[in-house]
């Protein structure tokens, strides 16, 4: 049984948030969650199957004392590795025409031949006393990582930060690790001296994989807040366009008493955007304004809040547009 949980344990910090998941998201948009549940469970068999198959053999030639320390150098790897949010895009699984099950089972053999994932199975089988509960575990750790990415992962995505689930996955995995090398008869043979060096060198090469990690999550906020900037942008022009459909085309633009004007304004920078009260508002005149643009407007800001929902109580301009367009489109009476 506790090979079982060890194998559970640690493919399911292995694979959160990793290209599993993602692979196991996009495949929800097409396919039944039985279906790919399924897939994920056959892929993964076959997948570390074979891994535990050449552990085990392993073991008839080489000292379960030798192989335990190998285990613990490779976690310890595993772990630093972990210190990554550089990951590479899915590639791409076509082969529909063999059915959803059959897909998705070649898409996560495929996708695991060569990962962590079906080393870190190889290295467990090495120092299992049952295989197949090793099998049976990472099997099983495959599956629930799948299915949070399914019925999960979409919607913690946004509050889970990537760099925590990589953080506790690093911990896992040099705990592990740890262990291992720390227990190792070959290790304590070696004298303090020898312990003390080598955990010089594992705290080195941690600290080396820390400030490259801290680049990368400064790289990434660098490319959200562009990103964010260029979507803003681009929302701001779609708003200029249909506030200037709804424009009556006056001679002379009344910007501090209209509905409208107001709102051109605020989105040519030429009123700061300050929050605005309802007794400015209610001085503003509505000069019977094209009810279906104002919805299409507030359609767009719907549209916006859904990918940005922060901004409804963070963006000043927006909340004063919105606001507007409240008094342009008549209150729904509901009759009884």
């Amino acid at each position: 049984m506790n090979d079982f949980l060890q194998a559970f344990s640690l493919i399911f910090v292995a694979e959160m948030g990793d290209k599993t998941q993602i692979m196991a998201m996009a495949f929800a948009t097409q396919y039944k969650v039985r279906q790919i549940l399924i897939g994920v469970g056959i892929g993964s068999f076959l997948n570390h199957g074979l891994a535990i198959l050449l552990g085990s053999m392993l073991t008839q030639f080489v000292p379960i004392e030798a192989l335990q320390l190998v285990a613990g150098v490779l976690f310890i790897a595993f772990g630093l590795l972990s210190l990554s949010i550089a990951e590479d895009e899915d590639e791409e699984v076509q082969g529909k025409k063999y059915g959803a099950i059959v897909t998705v089972a070649l898409a996560f053999f495929l996708g695991e031949l060569g990962d962590k994932t079906q080393l870190t199975a190889l290295t467990l089988s090495t120092q299992s006393s049952f295989a197949l509960f090793t099998l049976m575990g990472t099997v099983a750790g495959m599956i629930v990582v799948s299915s949070v990415g399914i019925f999960i992962g979409a919607k913690l995505g946004d509050k889970i930060p990537e760099h925590v689930i990589r953080i506790s996955a690093f911990l896992i995995f040099m705990t592990f690790g740890l262990s291992k090398i720390l227990t190792s008869n070959y290790v304590l043979s070696m004298g303090q001296t020898f312990v003390i060096l080598l955990m010089g060198i594992i705290g080195i090469l941690t600290v080396f994989r820390g400030i490259i990690f801290m680049r990368q999550l400064k790289e990434v906020k660098r490319s959200a807040l562009k990103e964010y900037a260029e979507e803003l942008k681009n929302y701001r022009e779609l708003l200029k366009a249909e506030v200037n459909h709804m424009c009556k085309g006056c001679e002379v633009c009344q910007d501090s008493i209209c509905l409208v004007g107001y709102m051109k304004a605020l989105l040519s920078d030429k009123v700061t955007p300050e929050r605005v009260d309802d007794a400015v508002l209610a001085k503003l005149e509505n000069k019977a304004f094209d009810v279906s643009k104002a919805q299409q407007i507030k359609r767009l800001l719907e549209d916006y809040y859904l990918k940005h929902p922060e901004d409804r109580k963070t963006n000043m301009e927006l909340m004063n547009i919105e606001a507007i367009i409240n008094r342009i489109i008549p209150p729904v009476n509901f009759k009884l």
